[in-house]
């Protein structure tokens, strides 16, 4: 048995809003949006048709929903059917399989479409709930064991709970939407399908094609040894998606481990997205304020196609009005930036003298001061100097706004 190339993605969620969450791209860019996502499936198919794998897995998430617009499904057909190689899908947690569903060739969805492109007898879609095997054409020894997302199953069912046992011979290929719960992800990605790398390895298949998480990498065990691969998403979709933008080649050899130099990556998506995190604590006017931002994006390398989301912390001097929003909209195809973090500065200087306690005309604001700066001097160690600051910032903010935001 010859070495076998495989060429593997997920995720790339055709049909997704884009208008709404943080990102909140206008309509116009989204639409653009969304034909570049369009554009990374043909770039996708035209990469199969030159490279000529002897499959391309596609675990999951094809489709933002289970039942696209037509004009996505017509388009995704197309791109997938000129794939001239086997191609194996598992719909995943968004493109589910359902009695209503574009995968099953009986919906109403599928059939409405009158004269509309059909999958084509090179495509299996696994639409079973549980684990099914089947051969790769043309391929001796070499199976494709599969399962469909179904939208009835419970996210936290484990998803090799039935797995059935591996061929004994040949390459073992596994494919199938679900969390590896140690991975490196993004804090908002729901966990959906969990396994874990015990399960995996114990499964004793040769590679697992996995998706769901959107940033690609190898999945291993403790010891290093490589069980399969999210590829990751071809296109960023949301704000957590630093970082996105990939498929996924992989090289399997019938006598030998997989390793993980047997795993190419490959860019699709020209636009990247940043997340950046500045502190305003301790600059006084917006020319300083501008410069620190600049640096920042300087050293990120990002570019007029990328998306940037700011996010402002700390506390902003009296006074100056920093709002860098719509001056990044100009330099960048699309940027969000949130202050919702950043509080006002107080002018207090902790080592100066305490003065004399203020007296019955005094306001609320400087009796508050004095008595938490005679606290602070009076304190014994540096976590309860720390405590005593911040519930003296945390009173300020109440006195001054009239809330206060917990940090």
């Amino acid at each position: 048995m010859e070495r076998l190339r495989l060429v593997q993605f997920s995720d790339l969620h055709l049909g997704v809003s884009l208008t709404g969450g943080k990102l909140a791209l206008p309509p116009s860019k989204a639409e653009r949006r969304r034909a570049e996502h369009r554009q990374c499936l043909t770039r996708l198919a035209k990469h199969v048709g030159e490279a000529r794998p002897a499959a391309v897995l596609i675990p999951g998430d094809l489709f933002d929903t289970s039942e696209p617009d037509i004009d996505d499904l017509n388009f995704a057909i197309n791109a997938v059917n000129s794939m001239p190689v086997p191609v194996f899908i598992a719909p995943g947690n968004h493109d589910g399989y359902s009695p209503s569903s574009c995968y099953n060739v009986q919906s109403a969805l599928y059939q409405s479409r009158g004269g509309g492109p059909k999958w084509a007898s090179h495509v299996r879609i696994f639409t079973a709930n549980r684990f099914e095997t089947v051969p790769l054409p043309s391929h001796s020894g070499v199976t494709v064991t599969g399962v469909a997302y179904h939208r009835h199953v419970p996210d936290s069912q484990r998803v090799l709970y039935d797995l059935p046992r591996p061929p004994q011979n040949g390459l073992r290929i596994l494919l199938f939407h679900g969390s590896l719960q140690s991975y490196r992800r993004a804090g908002s990605d729901k966990e959906v399908l969990p396994f874990i790398a015990s399960e995996l390895e114990r499964a004793g298949y040769t590679y697992a094609a996995v998706g769901h998480y959107h940033r690609g990498g190898p999945i291993s065990t403790e010891h290093g040894r490589l069980l399969g691969a999210y590829a990751g998403a071809p296109c960023a979709i949301t704000l957590a998606d630093e970082g996105v933008g990939s498929w996924l080649d992989v090289e399997l050899a019938p006598n030998e481990p997989p390793k993980e130099s047997n795993l190419h990556w490959h860019p699709c998506d020209d636009r990247a997205i940043h997340r950046i995190d500045m502190d305003v604590t301790g600059l006084t006017d917006t020319a300083a304020l501008d410069g620190r931002l600049d640096d920042i994006l300087a050293a990120r390398m990002a570019t007029a196609r990328d998306l940037v989301c700011l996010a402002l912390r700390g506390r902003l001097a009296r006074g100056v009005d920093f709002a860098p929003g719509p001056r990044l909209n100009e330099r960048f195809f699309h940027a969000v930036a949130d202050d919702s973090a950043v509080e006002p500065d107080y002018t207090i200087d902790f080592e100066a003298d305490l003065p004399q306690e203020p007296g019955l005309a005094a306001t609320c604001e400087e009796v508050f001061r004095w008595k938490m700066l005679a606290l602070w001097r009076e304190a014994t160690s540096d976590e309860e100097r720390a405590r005593i600051k911040e519930a003296l910032f945390y009173g300020l903010d109440a006195l001054t706004l009239g809330e206060i935001h917990l940090r």
